[in-house]
C-alpha cells in the first residue's frame, strides 16, 4: 500500500487553536444508531476505533438540535426535557478519542422540510418548517411525487419565532457539546438541510431579512455562529459545512461566492465543502427499503456518492477526481486564507495527496472509505515513514 506522503501528514493550526496532528479527518457518516435519540455503546466502540485509527480529527454524524424534527430515525438528537441523560451519554461518546491526539467535531443540524414522516417527535400531523411553503421536488414521476406529498409533506414558511428557536437550539446544542467534552461543532448548512434551505434562492422565497438577496439568505447561518460562539470558549472550533453551486450556474455560483465571503468573516474555524441534497436529481430518491417494509432514509452525502461510485473502487484504485474538486480551487484562490475541508470521492491516496498539494483544500474528508480502512491514517503514515 502506497504511503499518502507529505502533506497530508503535515500539522495543522485551525484559526482559533485547535491543533490537527495530520490532514486526515473521518467526515460525517449518518450512524442510524441512536435509542431515544442518546448516543449507544455502538457510537463508542466505533468512534474509538476511528480514533486508534490516526484520523486527525471525527466529525460526527447528524446531531439534530431539536428532538421534534430528526432528518432520519436513529439520529442522535439534543431534548430539553433530558438534558442531564444527554450530558452523560455525550460525555462517554466525547471520550473515546482521548489519548490519541484525536478530535471529536459534533456536526450539528436540523432538517427542516427533510424530516421525513414519523422522524422525530413532532406530532403526527404537524408540518414541518422551511423558510417557505414549497416541499421536496423528488421528481415527476408517481413514486417520487407520492414520497414527497406523504412522507415530507409541504413544510410551514417559519415565523421570526420559529427562526429565533432555531438558532437557540443551535447554540444549546454547542454549549452541551462543549460541555461532553467535544472540540468543536461543524454547523451543517448543506445537503439541503434547514440552514441550506435558506441559503438557496430556489428554496427559500422570503421577503424580510432572511431571505431575497444572497447575503439576506445567509442572515441566519450569521447569527448561528455568532450565537455559538456567544456559548462557547474561544477556543472551541466551530466550522460550516456547505454545499457547493454548479460553477455552470453563475447567478448561483457567484450568489456562493457572496454567501462564503461573508461566513469566513465571522468567527469561524474552516469550511466544509460538500454536496448532494435530496432534490438532486442524479442520486434518484433518498431512501432504500430496508427489514420487514421500513424506509430508511440516507444521508445526501451518501446516496449523492452511491451513484457516483463503482462499488468496486477502493482507496487503492482511482477511478474519477474527488466530488467538488473544481469548486474547491476556484474558492480556495479567492480566499487565500481560509481553511478548506474538501469533502466526498477520495478514492486513492494520489488524489488526496495532489488536492492537498495543489492548494485545493487544507484538510481532505474521508467517509464511507474510513469504514472499510478504520486505521487509514495509521497505515498510510506508518508505510512513509519505513
Amino acid at each position: 500500500m502506497t504511503s499518502f506522503g507529505p502533506p497530508s501528514g503535515n500539522k495543522l493550526r485551525l484559526p482559533y487553536g485547535l491543533v490537527l496532528k495530520n490532514r486526515l479527518v473521518k467526515s460525517a457518516i449518518s450512524e442510524k444508531l441512536a435509542i431515544d435519540n442518546l448516543p449507544v455503546p455502538s457510537h463508542l466502540r466505533m468512534y474509538r476505533t476511528w480514533a486508534e485509527g490516526g484520523w486527525a480529527a471525527l466529525i460526527t454524524g447528524n446531531i439534530t438540535v431539536d428532538d421534534a424534527y430528526l432528518g432520519t430515525i436513529g439520529d442522535v438528537a439534543l431534548s430539553e426535557t433530558n438534558m442531564a441523560m444527554a450530558l452523560e451519554k455525550w460525555s462517554a461518546w466525547a471520550q473515546v478519542a482521548q489519548g490519541h491526539n484525536c478530535h471529536m467535531i459534533a456536526q450539528l443540524s436540523h432538517p427542516g422540510r427533510q424530516s421525513p414522516i414519523g422522524a422525530g417527535k413532532k406530532r403526527f400531523f404537524a408540518k414541518n418548517i422551511a423558510p417557505s411553503a414549497i416541499p421536496l421536488n423528488l421528481g415527476d414521476n408517481l413514486i417520487a411525487c407520492c414520497a414527497s406529498a406523504v412522507v415530507f409533506g409541504t413544510p410551514r414558511a417559519m415565523t421570526q419565532n420559529d427562526i429565533d428557536q432555531v438558532i437557540a437550539a443551535f447554540a444549546s446544542a454547542a454549549k452541551m457539546a462543549f460541555r461532553a467534552g467535544f472540540q468543536g461543532v461543524e454547523i451543517h448548512a448543506g445537503h439541503g438541510f434547514l440552514l441550506s434551505q435558506f441559503l438557496s434562492s430556489s428554496s427559500n422565497k422570503r421577503q424580510d431579512q432572511f431571505g431575497g438577496s444572497p447575503k439576506k439568505r445567509c442572515e441566519i447561518v450569521l447569527r448561528v455562529i455568532r450565537a455559538i460562539r456567544d456559548q462557547v470558549p474561544a477556543t472551541f472550533c466551530v466550522g460550516v459545512k456547505l454545499n457547493t453551486a454548479d460553477v455552470r450556474d453563475t447567478k448561483e455560483y457567484d450568489a456562493m461566492i457572496r454567501q462564503i465571503s461573508l461566513i469566513k468573516d465571522e468567527k469561524i474555524d474552516y469550511i466544509n465543502l460538500s454536496g448532494g441534497s435530496f432534490e438532486d436529481p442524479k442520486v434518484g430518491l433518498p431512501f432504500v427499503m430496508g427489514d420487514q417494509g421500513i424506509i430508511y432514509f440516507m444521508q445526501p452525502q451518501m446516496f449523492f456518492a452511491s451513484q457516483s461510485i463503482s462499488p468496486t473502487a477502493t482507496l487503492g484504485c482511482a477511478t474519477q477526481d474527488p466530488f467538488f474538486l473544481q469548486a474547491s480551487h476556484d474558492i480556495s484562490s479567492k480566499f487565500s486564507d481560509l481553511i478548506l475541508i474538501l469533502t466526498g470521492g477520495f478514492r486513492s491516496r494520489a488524489a488526496v495527496h495532489s488536492a492537498l498539494e495543489s492548494g485545493a483544500c487544507s484538510i481532505v474528508g474521508i467517509g464511507r472509505p474510513a469504514i472499510k480502512y478504520p486505521d487509514l491514517p495509521n497505515q498510510a503514515f506508518s508505510q512513509e515513514s519505513s
